[in-house]
């Protein structure tokens, strides 16, 4: 059975809107180093699959660049070689190749690609559409890529409301400009 994963950047108080994201991201000028060594695990994570899931917000953002990066060394012929489902009850085409739109069931339907033979499902953001799998068993691990910043305002990944949920450490990992790569996985003790 394939594994389903949630990837999100935030910050350490969980604001990971890309109306803040100006903000929080890494400056321009950070150390090459430290940019290749982020990008070199941003690739390696996405390598892990080969279905991109998304919530029609999130679908929205991210077509339209990373649709055009077809060929270089970034996640973008990864991501456009995956198969792409979009979870929307408004959105009537999805214009990004490889792309499937998810109107019904949707624990039906992710519950049927997760027995599909195949790499990882990855979840990127889509905070809407993680809150709705939440308490499932269908979301295997949250991977979040944290910044040091501290924003103060802006929407969180989990807001205040949320379905309390235990979660254990199964990987940390310093990247660049002070980024902690942390992976968790839900504790069903």
């Amino acid at each position: 059975m394939r594994k389903l994963w949630v990837k999100a950047w935030m910050t350490l108080d969980g604001v990971f809107d890309a109306d803040t994201m100006d903000h929080w991201w890494p400056p321009a000028n950070e150390a090459a180093e430290d940019e290749a060594r982020r990008l070199e695990y941003i690739v390696e994570e996405y390598s892990k699959g080969d279905v991109y899931l998304l919530g029609r917000t999130t679908y929205e953002m991210l077509w339209p660049g990373w649709s055009t990066q077809t060929t270089g060394d970034g996640p973008g012929p990864i991501l456009n070689r995956m198969k792409k489902y979009v979870v929307s009850t408004t959105l009537e085409t999805a214009p990004w190749k490889e792309s499937t739109i998810i109107k019904g069931n949707v624990v039906e339907e992710i519950t049927k690609l997760k027995q599909q033979p195949g790499k990882d499902i990855i979840v990127d953001g889509s905070a809407t559409l993680v809150h709705s799998l939440m308490g499932t068993d269908l979301i295997d691990e949250y991977r979040f890529l944290v910044l040091p910043y501290i924003m103060g305002r802006g929407r969180r990944f989990f807001p205040e409301g949320m379905q309390e949920t235990k979660l254990r450490l199964v990987e940390s990992k310093r990247l660049s400009f002070e980024t902690l790569a942390l992976v968790y996985q839900p504790d069903k003790n």
